[in-house]
């Protein structure tokens, strides 16, 4: 007999609630059945209600009062994430919360002690850690075909104005918090689990209508892990390379479309111990590189994107396919509250290096 669909609540009906996470639940209706929803904007919760054939409710608590809801997705404004999933979870209901997945350290530790409690999976929305790009960056990284990692530049660039709510500070906007989470979760993955890194921020508010960033950039550092450079901007019309990776043996380049990189054995090449003495010719010193090659292209077609685009469809769906897993069959999760916690826990060093807040007031 086929299992039952995971029978779902979403809280927010905006472009995360309708667009990602409708979006997918309906690609597998077999394993996850949205049952109820509530949103801020009446006709909108109407309407979407009866687009989807579920129940609508007007706030939040009569939501999670529904006994028929079994996971409850948070995809509310930024600020409100951790106290919906804190609620979710008081309720008895499994939790997948949009990122940011809380804005400070204390709101992570808090949803975990109540999943704990609860008994209940809670799950970051950090859908991206499963794009095949980042997926292909580490597995060169790893590999050492390029050699000892030195610097990891990853860009998020673009040129547009805002005038939404992910502007305002009030709800907790801006760049480190709409898309910021998740090339900050590739560069600390690039990084290092382990260990605190060095911060350098800065930030900048210049084409939005809101009183929060559009330009971020942050460098983390620290002995025995790569630097790692972020840039995440909405002031870039000329774009560059999504990964730039330079390794002792060689380098990394590309992006969602293409990455290609280079290294050169030096072991099969003529020592070169340090010579105090002048070239015959006065010339600086040269020798002949015999450069090795290798791609990547993904299969099918490409489904990436920097700052403000769209999920690949087939990240979220790997996620909601752990996802279901986890909470039909007891296995972990591949993306962790306790690896997100660490993600927020830089956050917050790079809040306080730009002099970012993480909420008005």
């Amino acid at each position: 007999m086929a299992e039952l669909p995971i029978k779902v609540g979403i809280l927010g009906l905006g472009r995360s609630g309708w667009g990602i996470h409708r979006g997918v639940m309906r690609r597998i209706p077999e394993q996850f059945e949205i049952v109820a929803v509530t949103d801020a904007i009446p006709g909108r919760l109407a309407q979407s209600a009866e687009e989807i054939g579920c129940k609508a409710y007007d706030d939040v608590e009569s939501l999670l009062a529904d006994a028929d809801v079994e996971l409850v997705v948070v995809a509310t404004f930024n600020h409100l994430h951790a106290p919906h999933a804190r609620q979710a979870l008081a309720a008895g209901k499994h939790v997948l919360c949009e990122k940011p997945f809380g804005l400070t350290v204390a709101d992570v530790d808090a949803m975990i002690a109540d999943a704990k409690a609860a008994g209940k999976v809670l799950a970051p929305f950090q859908q991206r850690r499963y794009e095949r790009d980042f997926q292909k960056v580490k597995e060169v990284v790893n590999s050492g075909v390029i050699g000892d990692v030195v610097h990891i530049r990853i860009c998020w660039q673009g040129f547009k104005r805002r005038w939404d709510w992910q502007t305002s500070r009030d709800r907790a906007g801006g760049a480190l918090n709409n898309n910021g989470p998740h090339p900050l979760d590739h560069a600390v993955a690039l990084f290092g689990e382990e260990g605190t890194p060095e911060v350098w921020a800065q930030a900048g508010r210049y084409l939005c209508s809101g009183d929060a960033e559009d330009h971020l950039k942050f460098i983390l550092s620290g002995e025995g892990h790569p630097t790692v450079e972020v840039e995440l901007t909405d002031i870039w019309p000329y774009s560059q390379d999504r990964w730039t990776i330079a390794g002792t043996r060689g380098g990394m380049r590309g992006n969602e479309k293409r990455l290609e990189w280079k290294w050169v054995d030096f072991g099969g090449m003529d020592p070169r111990p340090l010579d105090m003495n002048p070239t015959p010719d006065r010339s600086y010193n040269s020798e002949k590189l015999e450069w090795q090659t290798d791609s990547w292209e993904p299969a099918g077609e490409v489904q990436a994107g920097g700052a403000g685009a769209a999920p690949p469809p087939n990240a979220v769906l790997a996620l909601y396919t752990d996802l279901r897993a986890a909470i039909r069959e007891g296995r972990p999760l591949t993306v962790t509250p306790e690896s997100v916690r660490r993600r927020v826990e830089v956050m917050e060093l790079i809040r306080a290096a730009a002099g970012i807040p993480a909420q008005a007031g």
